[in-house]
């Protein structure tokens, strides 16, 4: 004890601070002579009182108890050291610690190894005295293990009733037993009784989904450990962690077998969603009792506009938080898109068109519409916003996008002269005087316009003028097709469009179409407005809104008539050098010229006849004729059209001409 004294003695002469050697000798010592240490320091007089103030105090405490120092063995060393008002507050500093304080992986995981030894009722009547949060999320959790397992075993109903009831007062403990017993009432056809909460059975009956998606794994060799889960309006999204060593790739196309082993158990009749999330993977599974996300109960119309944040409708993400599509964010600018059938493409369509209509202006937002199929947006044919009528053809699209060319034009000269780059820094430096307002493009089956054999190739010029430099002017392309076609919508097309919104596909082949990287997870969505929001940065799940306009047509037409009686106090911009829309809506004159400027002649010999007929006699399709002939893909281009028109041409006329 002398050496202990002589080196306190020391080291207060030294300059140190009574913290100072606190930690020293502790950190020099053992345990059983820290009280002893404390007792030379006052003695020493080195301070009136060992602690000069609560905050010290606290610390001190919370050193003892990461200790694993028991709480009468800290109150009884403290005893010595403290005034009455610091001992008074060590006891409520010490409660607060015990419960709250962040233990260490290795103090987790010896709790852990302790409570997977106790039977259900021990381990309940342990977890009511454990007064840390953590260890008690710990013993709750493997309470619903032991719950589960009984679960599976088909305990009856009373089993679990009793030992909600007669075994703890825990409420959580109490809800997780009665809901369970729920789900054995549901699967036996029984009715539980005093059952408060028979209602509401999500949670339990979630964490019991994931592990039994953990058991199934497990059956297949692949290690893994549940995590949490998220409900969203479509669907569950079950979070789990692979195992050391386990790569993404072993459960990446498990879907199917998901679907053999657990189909009727979790309503999966199609392949889940498995994806990689930040600190684990994520497995989608069907609700059952789908949501409707309303578009009424989501957009905004009341909130002052702005006008240099110009949004679409997005949806609702698995977390319930409703999230827009900035047009105005140069991660997005244009839009590619594309689903089957009852995918949800339209609605989301209309929706974006009837709340720009609707939220902005004509001098904020401008519309421009191609709709080939005649009924996706012929409600919109009266609105203000529109720049040109709503193109119904090849023809009358073709002279939209020669029209869009000619305003895109008309914008960088007028940047030019502003001496500015985008619509951005123009608005913002002529706001409010000003505004150029931003051209919305949707196109509602581009895969009819790429194909038209007339019409094509100039819809395709422009196109590509347009997805290269209008996203700066704020002319924004969004192009959504029912059949997504790789020679149709070629990889340069595709690479223009920084953003996707990928709808349930057909095949795994068009999601790869839409969202590129050979991302086939939009085979995996479900329809009715499940969909993939895709940018540069991003990829998130969303359910798209749904505008009703069929079922609510008082609703939809009530706020068109508000688009088009809105009040714009504002002064739009307008471009220089237009030619009307009506001057340039026949186009085939410029086609033949195109055609002619691209100018080449293809003339087929006998022999190159000869084969054709030999290769359409065999059952060969044109392209793959074009292709083992002329070694012409659609990949070439215009070349390659030209050649397939000559093949066509010759197979329908029995002979060919000079082109």
């Amino acid at each position: 004890m002398e050496l202990i004294r002589n080196a306190i003695i020391h080291a207060h002469n030294q300059g140190m601070k009574k913290e100072e050697i606190l930690e020293t000798t502790f950190a020099n010592l053992p345990q059983d002579l820290h009280n002893n240490a404390i007792e030379i320091i006052n003695s020493l007089g080195i301070d009136d009182k060992f602690f000069n103030n609560l905050a010290e105090l606290f610390n001190y405490i919370f050193y003892l108890v990461s200790q694993n120092q028991s709480d009468e063995a800290i109150l009884n060393q403290l005893s010595s050291s403290c005034n009455l008002e610091q001992f008074g507050f060590a006891k409520y500093a010490l409660r607060y610690i015990n419960i709250n304080r962040i233990p260490s992986a290795w103090e987790l995981e010896n709790i852990q190894n302790e409570l997977n030894l106790l039977s259900l009722e021990e381990l309940i009547k342990r977890c009511d005295g454990i007064k840390n949060f953590a260890y008690k999320e710990i013993a709750y959790r493997t309470i619903l293990q032991h719950l589960y397992r009984a679960f599976c075993s088909r305990k009856p109903i009373k089993w679990f009733i009793d030992i909600a009831h007669s075994t703890t007062s825990d409420e959580r403990i109490i809800k997780y037993c009665d809901r369970v017993a729920v789900m054995v009432s549901q699967a036996q056809g029984t009715q539980p009784v005093a059952l408060e909460a028979a209602s509401n059975i999500e949670p339990i009956s979630t964490t019991l989904e994931g592990k039994l998606i953990v058991d199934t794994l497990a059956e297949f060799k692949i290690a893994a450990e549940y995590l949490d889960v998220q409900i969203g309006p479509t669907f569950k999204r079950i979070k789990i962690k692979l195992a050391k060593g386990v790569s993404f790739k072993k459960i990446q196309d498990f879907g199917n077998d998901f679907v053999q082993q657990l189909g009727d158990v979790l309503n999966m009749d199609n392949a889940p969603m498995v994806s990689v999330v930040p600190g684990g993977v994520a497995i989608d599974i069907p609700r059952s009792n789908r949501e409707i996300v309303y578009f009424r109960d989501r957009v905004d119309f009341s909130s002052p506009m702005d006008i240099h944040n110009t949004v679409i409708p997005g949806g609702v993400g698995v977390d319930g938080k409703y999230i827009d599509i900035p047009l105005s964010d140069e991660n997005v600018t244009h839009i590619l898109g594309g689903g089957r059938t009852r995918g949800g493409k339209s609605q989301f369509e209309k929706a974006a068109i009837l709340y720009l209509a609707r939220r902005y202006p004509p001098s904020v937002v401008r519309l421009a519409l191609s709709d080939v199929k005649r009924v996706t947006f012929s409600k919109f044919s009266k609105l203000p916003h529109l720049i040109a009528p709503v193109a119904k053809d090849a023809a009358s699209s073709a002279a939209l996008f020669s029209l869009l060319v000619q305003h895109m034009e008309a914008r960088y000269r007028s940047f030019e002269k502003a001496r500015v780059e985008t619509i951005g820094e123009f608005n913002h430096k002529h706001y409010p005087e000003l505004i150029m307002p931003r051209i919305a493009v949707w196109v509602d089956e581009c895969f009819d316009l790429l194909t038209d054999k007339e019409y094509c190739d100039a819809i395709e010029l422009d196109m590509m003028k347009l997805l290269a430099k209008a996203g700066g002017a704020g002319i924004h392309m969004m192009f959504y097709t029912q059949r997504p076609d790789k020679n149709v919508i070629n990889p340069l097309i595709r690479s223009n469009f920084p953003a996707k919104t990928a709808f349930a596909t057909t095949r795994p082949e068009d999601s790869c179409i839409i969202l590129g990287d050979d991302n086939t997870l939009a085979a995996n969505l479900l329809g009715y407005g499940d969909f993939l929001y895709k940018t540069p940065t991003q990829i998130i799940r969303l359910q798209a809104l749904y505008v009703g306009d069929a079922e609510e047509p008082e609703y939809f037409e009530q706020l068109l008539e508000e688009a088009i009686n809105q009040e714009d106090n504002y002064t739009a911009w307008e471009p220089d050098e237009i030619e009307e829309f009506s001057e340039i809506t026949n186009i085939k004159s410029n086609k033949a010229n195109f055609d002619n400027s691209f100018g080449f002649e293809i003339k087929l010999d006998n022999e190159s006849k000869n084969s054709i007929i030999n290769l359409y006699n065999k059952g060969y399709e044109v392209d793959e004729i074009v292709k083992a002939i002329f070694n012409m893909s659609r990949q070439d281009g215009r070349y390659y059209k030209k050649y397939r028109a000559v093949v066509e041409e010759f197979l329908n006329e029995g002979e060919t001409d000079d082109i």
